[in-house]
């Protein structure tokens, strides 16, 4: 009975180790199974969580196929960044892993868990070019053109001819070192160090606990830090804000069009209170989004359902309750402890977003699209950077108390902050 050939449209990949022949004519038999071992404990576990599927493993090499373009080329790059960091651990440069890794997507025919078709033979042909060293990504223009190229950057390196191809192939290049993501985060180093310590094993079973360890911690590290939506939503979220602010930035303030002011109205002040105030909250909202997953790429979770899942330094960590369920709590060091206080409590940004807006514009966003503008008592439209600092820290604390607001509607009828700065808000 003949057995029935499928055709699907599929990303392929292939891998192998740069100067492998030569390093294994040189070397023993254990230690050409310890470095096969290796290779596929870094391996393995990224292509799978990325909806890879090997096909064939041959020595040094993988033949793998994804359904997305996507998911194939972020497989890549976090493979050669788990390679970079192996390489930088070793001792024995001798043993460096140098993988070249190339991508093609194209129409493949399916017969016996094995693939056949010209999209096959274009990837085999693309990992001879000399463009493609060990340590680097190549694709093709097909791959560059299916996957998302607001997540992942490319540059072109151009037309190639391939052995047995009757037309060029336009070829790309990924460079570790313009993607979002370019190096690893702490919890997942120790684990590195652990598959270059490690000993025994054959190199196509690695169903034991360690490489369950491994296999756990870089699911759990992908899923946590969600790469390339998370960073890639904030880094959206960031260049709308910038540009609203250059716009609003960019436009004249009322010091610069009228040369008669008065004190500005209370509905105008309030006016430009409640668009600043609306501005710090997107701010924040926007920094907040962007800090989470830096946060985990940095420093690794901050909380792990068991102590089997913790990594690093086991001193770091405690157990603690977090919405009636036990986990381990990691402890936060200075640094990151401050960046986030800061963050949930934003009043340094607060700060300094008056200041400085008040020094280099006289002016707030808000207060621009008020027509209202911060002046001294005498007239003085150049602030000094020193008044500016202390006229918003006076201005936050009027803020809280209310009562520093208030004190606007009696007696000289300026808030607490103007009084004390010796300023006023003109029109």
């Amino acid at each position: 009975m003949q057995t029935k050939v499928k055709s699907q449209n599929l990303s392929i990949m292939m891998t192998d180790i740069q100067g492998y022949s030569a390093a294994a004519a040189n070397a023993s038999r254990e230690e050409v199974v310890n470095l096969i071992r290796r290779h596929n404990q870094l391996m393995r576990p990224v292509i799978e969580f990325y909806g890879g599927t090997i096909i064939k493993s041959i020595g040094d090499a993988f033949l793998c196929t994804f359904p997305s373009a996507t998911d194939a080329v972020i497989c890549a790059i976090i493979i050669q960044l788990l390679l970079k960091e192996y390489n930088q651990k070793l001792k024995d440069l001798t043993h460096q892993l140098n993988l070249r890794v190339v991508i093609n997507s194209g129409d493949v025919s399916i017969e016996e868990n094995d693939i056949f078709g010209n999209a096959v033979n274009i990837t085999a042909r693309m990992e001879s070019l000399d463009c493609f060293p060990g340590g680097t990504i190549g694709i093709s223009e097909s791959t560059n053109l299916l996957m998302d190229r607001s997540e992942i950057v490319s540059e072109k390196i151009g037309p190639k001819q391939l052995k047995g191809v009757p037309d060029p192939v336009t070829v790309y290049s990924i460079p570790l070192e313009k993607q979002k993501l370019n190096k690893l985060p702490i919890q997942l180093l120790n684990l590195v160090e652990k598959v270059i310590n490690s000993r025994g094993g054959a190199p196509d079973s690695l169903g034991g606990a360690q490489f369950n360890e491994w296999k756990q911690s870089v699911g759990n590290f992908l899923k946590q830090t969600n790469w390339g939506d998370n960073i890639g939503k904030a880094s959206k979220q960031i260049g709308n804000i910038q540009q609203s602010l250059a716009k609003t930035f960019g436009q004249k303030t009322v010091l610069e069009k009228k040369k008669e002011l008065k004190d500005a109205s209370l509905a105008s002040r309030i006016k430009s209170g409640i668009i600043d105030l609306v501005i710090l909250l997107v701010i924040t909202m926007v920094i907040n989004t962007a800090w989470w997953p830096v946060q985990r790429v940095i420093y690794g979770p901050s909380v792990v359902d068991s102590y089997e899942n913790i990594t690093g330094n086991p001193k770091n960590w405690s157990y603690g309750i977090l919405e009636g369920k036990d986990v381990m709590l990691r402890r936060q060091g200075t640094l990151e402890w401050l960046i986030g206080s800061n963050i949930k409590c934003p009043l340094l940004i607060f700060w300094l977003y008056f200041a400085i807006f008040w020094k280099i514009k006289q002016a707030t966003p808000g207060q621009i699209a008020s027509g209202n503008a911060v002046v001294e008592e005498s007239g003085n439209t150049d602030l000094p950077i020193s008044l500016t600092l202390k006229r918003s820290a006076w201005f936050l604390i009027s803020s809280m108390s209310v009562i520093g607001l208030l004190i606007i509607f009696v007696g000289e009828k300026k808030t607490m902050h103007d009084k004390l700065s010796k300023t006023r808000v003109v029109e």
